[in-house]
């Protein structure tokens, strides 16, 4: 997902928010093709609930 969707899935008010805390609270983005960055979910829903995402959060639903 872009920046501004991410930012919103992580809770943050602002796309600007979470570009400052990627690379300590949340991962780097996963592609990265010029100025495109796009985040997956499992590597942001590990960053927010890291204890609950051991394995696959979709296979657990």
């Amino acid at each position: 997902m872009p920046a501004e969707i991410a930012a919103g899935y992580c809770g943050e008010l602002t796309v600007e928010a979470f570009l400052k805390r990627v690379g300590s609270e949340y991962p780097q983005p996963r592609i990265k093709e010029g100025r495109r960055q796009l985040w997956l979910r499992d590597d942001l829903d590990r960053a927010i609930v890291p204890y609950l995402a051991a394995g696959d959060l979709a296979e657990d639903l």
